[in-house]
């Protein structure tokens, strides 16, 4: 066997276990912003939740890019999560608005709808976050570049990924 080909085998086996460790690692990001993001959310206060949320998901993002070792500036990060947001247009809206109306009933009204918007905040956040993962992936396995992140290709697939993660959980449930 010549070293050449030990020495890429060993190179390969490297980028795999760091990978690995990587993905590992951002799992448990995410795992911690949905537990944080269900708490924010579960404030009984109509609708004040939205703007931390979003804060967080872009907090998160950037805990995933330093794990990935991707520099990507907040703004970028920012109209990242907005889009994936976005797409899930209606049904996020139609979520938001069932969880945050029983909030408006003073004492059981508050807490229910406390509790739904922390579901609704998990379910967002873990599908924003698992999507994100993959974009990462996507950039450290070289099928798309720093760059493209936060282009339309990018943006793409973080809608593309962040629906389909909203669709398995819909399935789970």
């Amino acid at each position: 066997m010549d070293m050449d080909r030990l020495d890429t085998e060993f190179k390969d086996e490297l980028k795999y276990l760091e990978l690995k460790q990587m993905l590992e690692k951002a799992d448990n990001a995410v795992a911690i912003a949905v537990a944080t993001t269900a708490t924010t959310c579960a404030v009984p206060i109509p609708f004040a939740d939205a703007p931390m949320l979003v804060a967080q998901q872009v907090a998160l993002m950037t805990t995933i890019c330093g794990i990935f070792k991707i520099n990507i500036k907040k703004d970028g990060l920012k109209a990242l999560a907005m889009a994936a947001l976005s797409a899930g247009g209606a049904t996020l809206a139609g979520k938001t608005i069932a969880s945050n109306l029983p909030k408006l009933v003073p004492g059981i009204g508050s807490v229910a709808g406390g509790v739904i918007s922390a579901g609704t905040a998990g379910v967002v956040t873990f599908a924003m976050g698992k999507a994100f993962i993959e974009v990462c992936k996507a950039v450290k396995m070289g099928k798309l570049s720093e760059d493209d992140v936060t282009s339309s290709r990018g943006i793409n697939m973080l809608k593309k990924g962040f629906k389909e993660q909203l669709r398995n959980n819909k399935n789970k449930t």
